[in-house]
């Protein structure tokens, strides 16, 4: 019996333990070595794009023969940031292909200037990069994509959250990035991100620079037949039961989200006695403790909204989805002041990411907190 918790939540996810997603896996993997394209890759969040993107870079055919670089963006707030993320991931993904390939990079990219050294406990080398080292982010850019252009072998650079260069100060980063990226021939991007709508306008508007240059995958959540079949045959191999009603009640409440689902199969397996099955009961403590050890950081979090954002973010989660956001029903049901002030606490609600948009309607972005009002707010726990 694998001793191991097969869920796993924290870290790369070993091939024996990553949930389907074949068909994915293998589109992604035929694009980047067949034709050679930039991808753009959308999703909700937490349906587990990092980990596909993980998953496709360990395939045989990706890691022999290609360069794999991925880094998140997310909470970056300039390009000089951005920059910066690049160049620590190709220096990091360098580092064990040994010395002749980072002296390489070291001739190359100059400005960055990283500084190396052993480290005094594994014997490792490392090296140290600060982001005051970057003075022209252009440059520097310039000269990481030269050092891929002419990498001994093709290059694949995933960069996570790209939506959030429409926030950066600078003038003209989408048309400056699309500007340097479209010319390369040894270097292909997967451009992943969450904020669809936001990645739907910058990819699909004839207005923009990235219009029409990638090849799009919208990443769906993973089938319940299969996650089913996937949850069942790890809680049976390692002597415990899981049925398929239990199973069906988890994936519905939290309408297949990968993350959700993982969490909670990995708490209620270590919580099933062996021999025994994961009853329903078991999934709602858990789901009980996540959402009290998380409490905290909500209310640290909540702390931070004015009281009409957290009115409207808390009525958002109480109706799960919301069509009608300025609808006098939801309004009148709610207890909100008006259509103009939901409207403006929307605009901070969806920029910082709290609520997510798709076909027009508005969900609260992160499960667990969503759960979480409804259990301050909404009488108690809803699995």
């Amino acid at each position: 019996m694998n001793k191991q918790n097969p869920f796993v939540i924290t870290g790369k996810i070993p091939d024996e333990f990553f949930c389907d997603r074949k068909e994915e896996t293998r589109f992604l993997t035929r694009q980047i070595t067949d034709r050679a394209t930039n991808i753009l890759l959308m999703s909700e969040r937490r349906l587990g794009k990092t980990g596909l993107i993980d998953h496709c870079y360990r395939q045989a055919e990706l890691s022999e023969q290609f360069y794999t670089f991925y880094f998140d963006i997310l909470h970056t707030t300039s390009l000089k940031e951005l920059v910066f993320e690049f160049g620590k991931e190709v220096y990091t993904r360098l580092m064990p292909q040994g010395q002749k390939a980072i002296r390489s990079l070291a001739q190359t990219i100059r400005s960055l200037n990283p500084k190396f050294s052993i480290d005094p406990y594994n014997g490792m080398p490392t090296f140290g990069l600060e982001i005051g080292s970057i003075t022209q982010p252009e440059y520097t850019l310039e000269e990481i994509l030269n050092w891929l252009e002419h990498a001994d072998k093709p290059c694949i650079v995933a960069i996570d959250e790209f939506q959030s260069i429409a926030k950066y100060p600078e003038p003209n980063v989408e048309a400056f990035l699309r500007g340097k990226f479209q010319h390369l021939q040894n270097c292909h991007f997967i451009f992943s991100g969450s904020q669809q709508h936001l990645l739907a306008e910058m990819f699909q508007s004839h207005k923009r620079p990235f219009f029409s240059s990638t090849t799009n995958l919208q990443l769906k959540p993973i089938e319940q037949d299969s996650y089913y079949a996937f949850a069942a045959h790890w809680f049976e191999t390692c002597n415990r039961q899981l049925d398929s009603d239990t199973f069906a009640t988890l994936y519905r409440h939290f309408n297949g989200n990968t993350y959700c689902i993982q969490r909670l199969l990995h708490d209620a397996f270590d919580a099933t006695p062996e021999g025994m099955p994961c009853q329903l009961t078991i999934l709602r403590d858990c789901l009980q403790n996540i959402l009290e050890n998380n409490s905290y950081s909500y209310r640290e979090l909540l702390s931070r909204m004015s009281t009409k954002q957290k009115a409207v973010l808390t009525a958002i989660a109480l109706e799960w989805k919301v069509a009608g956001i300025t609808s006098a029903a939801f309004i009148r049901k709610h207890k909100l002041e008006s259509a103009s002030m939901v409207q403006t606490a929307m605009r901070v609600l969806t920029k910082d990411e709290w609520v997510s948009v798709r076909e027009r309607t508005y969900s609260v972005s992160d499960p667990f907190l969503a759960e979480w009002l409804r259990m301050q707010y909404g009488g108690g726990i809803t699995l």
